[in-house]
């Protein structure tokens, strides 16, 4: 996924506008200090910045909020659907497919109030997430005028 985002190959929605701003930005991704700043992954600012600037610090805290949505989701997912607790050694269109029916079968059982327990017996620590080592590389001067817009 790393190398066609690199590539520009992976097919993510077009650029657009910023709400309040006429100039296109990019999508990008959401992450930690871990990773590299780059044009399509918007990470936080150092702390040091941050603690300093109001503005750098409400940017990390709407940016931490977000990166928990998306980790809370993807955590209900995994307590409930065993394909998650490993990789996804499959096509990419075939883990395109399994991601969408375990979203979609989760809002079913929600909305049906099913009392059908599919969790799985397996131990809770068996997750296909695996730690990603600390990168302190600086991000390139695109990377950080798109996280100024943002």
């Amino acid at each position: 996924m790393g190398k066609r985002l690199e590539a520009g190959t992976l097919n993510v929605p077009q650029n657009a506008p910023l709400p309040g701003q006429g100039e296109d930005t990019p999508m990008v991704l959401i992450g930690d200090e871990a990773f590299a700043l780059k044009p399509y992954l918007m990470k936080p600012f150092p702390r040091r910045l941050s603690r300093s600037d109001t503005r750098l610090d409400n940017y990390n805290y709407r940016l931490c909020r977000a990166r928990r949505v998306v980790e809370n989701a993807f955590g209900i997912l995994t307590k409930k659907w065993r394909v998650y607790k490993g990789p996804i050694e499959v096509k990419e269109e075939t883990t395109k497919k399994i991601v969408l029916a375990t979203c979609i079968l989760h809002n079913y059982l929600r909305v049906n109030n099913s009392d059908v327990d599919i969790t799985s017996d397996e131990d809770e620590s068996s997750s296909g997430f695996s730690q990603i080592e600390d990168n302190n590389r600086r991000g390139t001067n695109e990377s950080l005028r798109i996280r100024e817009k943002f």
